[in-house]
């Protein structure tokens, strides 16, 4: 018997495709956004690319999924066409979170495009951005810390995060 699609978004060779984690896959975590091109510009500076889209004519809708890799849990962009504005986040959400190789570099590169570095990373594990919509975006070293240095170890916290 083949195995049904999750979503009429996700097609089930590519369900059937991905890690399973027992009887349950993470799949992506769904954001609203106000700035769909802004929103994917930020991501995209995080190493995310796009891996697929949905347009929807009759729902006047745009969802677009990113991913940090082939089969990585993915984030869905929900952009509603009647320029419906979304406040902050309320602090029931609270971050979504990505390992890096770099973290310094990670951090400069972002610094490069204008995104503000709310928590640099002082202790050369941990730093800490927010989406243009708000949503903060927890930066992690993979593996042990590096070794604190500057501008990043006197660097102070910008904002909330």
């Amino acid at each position: 018997m083949a195995q049904k699609s999750v979503s009429s978004y996700l097609p089930s060779d590519t369900y059937n495709s991905l890690p399973k984690d027992g009887d349950l896959t993470f799949l992506h975590t769904m954001l609203r956004v106000n700035d769909l091109d802004a929103t994917m510009d930020f991501f995209k500076a995080l190493g995310l690319q796009e891996t697929r889209r949905k347009e929807s004519e009759s729902g006047k809708f745009t969802l677009v999924f990113m991913a940090s890799a082939p089969g990585a849990p993915e984030i869905e962009l929900t952009y509603n066409w009647g320029g419906e504005d979304f406040a902050p986040p309320s602090r029931s959400m609270g971050h979504l979170a990505y390992a890096t190789d770099d973290i310094y570099a990670l951090c400069e590169s972002l610094q490069a495009k204008g995104i503000v570095i709310n928590r640099p990373p002082r202790d050369g594990k941990m730093a800490f951005v927010k989406s243009p919509d708000g949503i903060s975006v927890e930066l992690l070293q993979k593996g042990e810390p590096l070794e604190s240095k500057e501008p990043w170890a006197s660097m102070e916290n910008v904002g909330s995060w």
